[in-house]
């Protein structure tokens, strides 16, 4: 089937809904129209379904040190059951000497994963200094969590500095609690983190990301990870989730999409089955890396 068309998809991204066709060509997406009436190839008519991009989550805790079958399971009960075929996780660092052996490593960890992945930065505030972004610009990490335990540490980072050097690769920066706080004990340094970084222009969350949940359009635009996910474009791999369409209403802005309340029937990774009745698929290194070129490029 190396070329068909998918037709009549409705396709929902956050808060939009629209009904599309596509035609798929060596696994790769040819074109995006209304529809295709007058082509005589192949149709998968997908109207029962709705159609996602598939999703990108975030996880700090990916292991490192891992044995097959425990790791086999984890990103089946945690990722692929969900949807979910890009991961966003990070190395950590307590000397900046570490960088290139810790990263080099959560590398290596991620070398027999099927989920592709980007990777981020876990810093102590004393650690951001112009080497470390200049680091973290040559090796393309387009994100870095700041740990928020130590407020004098941070209020003491040169930020007039660090803004300097982000101008042609803008890093975002997000805070990283260490120790359970509640939401009460966050609120005032949190208050103080939004404050500086408003006040600094620097590139920035608000909040912590959540962990294991698909993460918005707003942070994959923020990050750089959008348009490579997150969307379907011409030209484009062929990636998507299938939810069974159990809502008799009709698909429109008024009613979002939540995935968490549909039942997902089947992810394609790059023209691959996923997850498909009921049951994920793990392929053994067919993850890649998806390196930031430009975040936040389409913000």
């Amino acid at each position: 089937m190396s070329k068909y068309i998918i037709e009549r998809a409705n396709y929902a991204v956050e808060d939009s809904f629209s009904e599309i066709s596509m035609l798929i060509e060596e696994d790769r997406i040819s074109a995006i129209r209304n529809s295709f009436s007058h082509y005589s190839h192949m149709r998968l008519n997908v109207s029962p379904f709705i159609m996602t991009p598939v999703h990108v989550m975030c996880d700090l805790e990916f292991p490192v040190d891992h044995e097959f079958t425990s790791f086999k399971s984890y990103i089946l009960d945690h990722f692929i059951s969900k949807g979910c075929t890009t991961i966003l996780t990070s190395f950590s660092i307590s000397y900046e000497y570490e960088f290139h052996n810790k990263l080099q490593e959560r590398k290596t960890s991620l070398l027999s994963s099927p989920l592709d992945y980007t990777i981020g930065l876990v810093s102590p505030p004393r650690l951001i200094t112009q080497d470390i972004i200049r680091l973290c610009k040559r090796n393309k990490v387009p994100v870095i969590w700041l740990k928020m335990d130590d407020m004098e540490a941070f209020k003491s980072v040169k930020w007039g500095w660090i803004k300097g050097m982000l101008v042609d690769y803008p890093i975002t920066f997000v805070p990283f609690f260490t120790t359970n706080l509640d939401k009460k004990e966050k609120i005032k340094p949190l208050k103080i983190w939004q404050k500086t970084m408003e006040f600094e222009k620097i590139p920035h969350f608000s909040e912590e990301i959540p962990q294991k949940v698909p993460l918005s359009l707003k942070k994959l635009k923020k990050i750089g990870i959008y348009p490579h996910r997150g969307n379907f474009l011409s030209g484009g791999e062929i990636s998507y989730n299938l939810y069974m369409n159990n809502d008799e209403r009709p698909l429109s802005d008024e009613n979002s999409f939540h995935y968490e309340s549909h039942e997902l029937k089947c992810t394609m990774n790059r023209g691959k089955y996923y997850y498909l009745h009921d049951h994920g698929c793990f392929c053994p290194g067919a993850g890649k890396e998806l390196r930031i070129q430009t975040p936040g490029f389409f913000t």
